[in-house]
Formats: structure tokens, C-alpha cells, sequence
């Protein structure tokens, strides 16, 4: 019987410069235990949703034009630099509550950065070119369902190896990281055909609809994968909102208050969603597995940064980097317990 890692990572936008922090500070535990393995390497399975899905996938694929992955620190800088680019505004846009009122009648944000810096970092790599087991969590909307697209070295002789192995990690990351009201849905054709029901394509919008935190559907596909053996999970979080929403206010609210993103509370219904679920998440693994359930997050208090995904200017940048760092210092003890217990899988 053996030991199982899996390695899961929250959506966020801009905040997965959070996660890729943390696997940074692993990475430096590796190298002063003498470790010249990668992180990505001692995980049989690694999950993400939304921006973590672009982390994941960077763990998970070889460079293009390289046999090897993208390093943590590599991640990490694509949210440093990239980031505006990403979620590139107008002089219009800044205007409080003014600025925001495209958002109530369409797409906030062009899809065209973000696809220019996937194609970029993934090329035309496809989810059976990843060297780990890679999951990546959307939500169709046309067919209505949930899409996991898999890939990797486990599911080479699996069913959704035919079914996902040939769809392009960029149009796989497009659909995780759709956020509906800041990007439009992304089409992604079936690589394998139409389905039983004559249906061609999925309409992908951003996994964190349902499953922000996607470490319970990672940890029930390693079962699957890997039957009869044992779990150690290490999960991600993007900063843990901490926005509350008073009573006083909140009681009075209607359809256009819990949300619209105009509003100095941002579409608090999505908001309480996702960290609902996360939460809920959280508690569960807990109680499954114990001590081999690592979690890592802190909550997003005055000058640890901000709870909007779309907020990359450089300030946040830098306050969501004082977040993560100061949080890693806290785990440090964890950190060095995996790093020190972590190894290659073969």
C-alpha cells in the first residue's frame, strides 16, 4: 500500500501569486535539504481551478521547446508581470462604482491577454503531454455539466485519456479561468467527436462556480486512480476573504445587491459561494484524513491584500506578496515536515 500525494490549488485571479509563493518556499526547503527534485515531481496528482489551474498546469507541463516544467519561482513572476495584462483596463474603468457599470451588460475584460500569455507558456501542448497527473476543473454551460480535464502519465490507458488527452492546455485553462462577468465563456470542441447526444463542444466558464477549492474531487480521483492506497493532500488557497456582510445592510438587500459588481460589497453572493464551499471543503478533509491533510491560506486583513480577483495593480501585488511571505513564515514547521517527507514519484 502506498502513500499517495496530491497536490490541490484554489482560484483566486490575481491572489494565485499566493499559491505559487507557497510552492516557492518549498521548493527553497527542497534545496536546503539537499533535494534536487522539482516540487511537481513528488506529487501523483495536481488539481486547480481558475488561476490555479494555471499553476497547476505550469507544474504539471514541460516548458515549450523544454523537458522540464516551469519552476514556482517561474510562476510566480507570470503574476507579477503578466497580471495587467491579464486584466487590462481603461483610464474609464478606475472610476469608483462609474467604471464598473460595463460589467453589468457584458464581459469586463478581453480574453486576449490572457490567451496571448497561455499560448506563450503552453504552446499547442495538449493535457496528454503532461509529465504529472493533471486536473483542471470548468463548468459547462452548453451541454450544462461538470468538466474535469485530466491528463497525465495515469491516464494513458484511461477512458478520459481519449476524451481530454488531446484538448489544448490553453483552451483547458481559458474554460477554468472564465469568470463569468469579467471573461466571456470559452468554446472547447471534443477532441474525440460529438458525444452520444451529437454534442461537439463544451461552453467552459471558470470552475469556481461550484468548486473553488477542488481538493475533495482531487482527492476522489486519486481514489480512483490509485484504489487501496493511502492520501497526504497539500492544499493551496489564494487568501481566504475575510469581507463581512452586515446585517443592518445586508437584510434589505435585493437581486442587484448580492450581485452586482458595482457595489462597494462586489457581488457578495459569488463572494459567500466560493468561500462557503472552500470552508466546507476544508472542514471535510480535516476530518478525513487528519494530519495528511496540509492546508495552506490567510485571510486577506488591511495591508495582506485584496479579496478582488481583478486587482493587479502593483500595490496589491505587493501586499498579497507581504500576505503570502508573512503566512509561510508562520507554516514554517509544516513546510519542512513535507519537505522533508516529500519524494520523486516513479
Amino acid at each position: 500500500m502506498a502513500l499517495r500525494h496530491i497536490l490541490s490549488i484554489d482560484g483566486g485571479g490575481v491572489r494565485g501569486i499566493v499559491p505559487a509563493i507557497v510552492l516557492e518556499a518549498l521548493d527553497a526547503e527542497f534545496k536546503a535539504l539537499g533535494k534536487d527534485c522539482r516540487v511537481a515531481d513528488c506529487f501523483d496528482l495536481i488539481a486547480g481551478t481558475s488561476s490555479g489551474a494555471i499553476v497547476a498546469s505550469g507544474l504539471a507541463l514541460p516548458r515549450p521547446g523544454e523537458d522540464i516544467s516551469a519552476s514556482p519561482s517561474d510562476i510566480r513572476r507570470v503574476f507579477e508581470t503578466d497580471a495587467r495584462r491579464i486584466f487590462r483596463r481603461g483610464w474609464f474603468c478606475e472610476i469608483p462604482i462609474i467604471g464598473r457599470l460595463p460589467q453589468l451588460f457584458g464581459p469586463f475584460y478581453r480574453p486576449t491577454g490572457l490567451s496571448d500569455i497561455l499560448q506563450e507558456n503552453f504552446g499547442d501542448m495538449v493535457m496528454a503531454d503532461a509529465r504529472r497527473n493533471l486536473m483542471i476543473t470548468a463548468y459547462s454551460i452548453d451541454p450544462r455539466d461538470i468538466v474535469l480535464f485530466r491528463g497525465g502519465p495515469a491516464y494513458e490507458e484511461c477512458p478520459e485519456g481519449g476524451q481530454f488527452g488531446m484538448v489544448k492546455v490553453r483552451d483547458a485553462v481559458m474554460g477554468s479561468t472564465a469568470a463569468p462577468t469579467f471573461f466571456p465563456p470559452h468554446r472547447i470542441m471534443r477532441p474525440e467527436g460529438p458525444d452520444e447526444n451529437g454534442r461537439d463542444h463544451w461552453t467552459a466558464i471558470d470552475g469556481a462556480v461550484y468548486i473553488n477549492d477542488p481538493t475533495m474531487a482531487a482527492l476522489t480521483e486519486a481514489i480512483r486512480l490509485f484504489p487501496g492506497d493511502d492520501f497526504r493532500v497539500v492544499s493551496l488557497g489564494a487568501g481566504r476573504v475575510t469581507r463581512e456582510y452586515p446585517f443592518e445592510q445586508s437584510r434589505r438587500w435585493g437581486f442587484s445587491q448580492w450581485v452586482s459588481p458595482t457595489g462597494r460589497f462586489r457581488t457578495p453572493l459569488l463572494s459567500a459561494m466560493s468561500d462557503g464551499q472552500a470552508r466546507a471543503v476544508g472542514r471535510q478533509l480535516h476530518y478525513l484524513l487528519g494530519d495528511d491533510y496540509f492546508r495552506f491560506d490567510y485571510r486577506l486583513v488591511q495591508g495582506r491584500g485584496s479579496d478582488r480577483i481583478d486587482d493587479a495593480t502593483r500595490g496589491n501585488i505587493i501586499r498579497l506578496t507581504r500576505g503570502a511571505l508573512e503566512m509561510v513564515e508562520e507554516m514554517r514547521p509544516k513546510l519542512r515536515q513535507l519537505a522533508k517527507e516529500l519524494q520523486p514519484v516513479y
